[in-house]
């Protein structure tokens, strides 16, 4: 008797650990779907990339979007510091800039609800169904496969 206790408790253990590592891999392709997001906004100005990051954010568990803010602010800044000394990519990056900083304080304006964040991604998928799709399977590539020239 007490062997089979040992054994479920095991297997519920096993099973427990998987859980938290697949969770934590998920929320790293998540991660890596927001800055992968950041980087079409920054560079094409694509709107359904704006919808995307705004998306995944709501999602995502406070301190991940807290994160996501951090990499954004990080993102805003590295490109500003590029651009200083070239004048005729200054006012682009200034757009940039300034926008990540809407996103940012967006992002971070409260905790959506769950009603929230289903309208969010209704937004999302009326707008690009492949970038919802790839959200909810938190596949980060989607944005590479759509913009190659970006990821080389």
């Amino acid at each position: 008797m007490n062997f089979v206790i040992n054994l479920i408790g095991a297997t519920l253990l096993g099973l427990f650990a998987v859980h938290i590592i697949r969770g934590k891999s998920r929320a790293k392709r998540i991660n890596q779907y927001f800055s992968n997001a950041v980087r079409v906004y920054a560079l094409t100005k694509e709107e359904d990339a704006r919808v995307a990051i705004i998306t995944a954010a709501k999602g995502a568990p406070k301190t991940q979007r807290g994160s996501m803010i951090k990499s954004l602010q990080r993102i805003a800044s590295d490109i500003n510091k590029m651009s200083e000394n070239d004048s005729k990519l200054k006012p682009l990056t200034d757009k940039f800039v300034k926008s990540s900083i809407e996103l940012a304080e967006e992002i971070s304006l409260q905790e959506w609800t769950l009603g929230e964040i289903n309208k969010q991604k209704e937004e999302l998928g009326s707008i690009n169904s492949e970038y919802l799709v790839a959200l909810n399977k938190a596949d980060p590539t989607i944005f590479a496969k759509k913009h190659p020239q970006l990821f080389k």
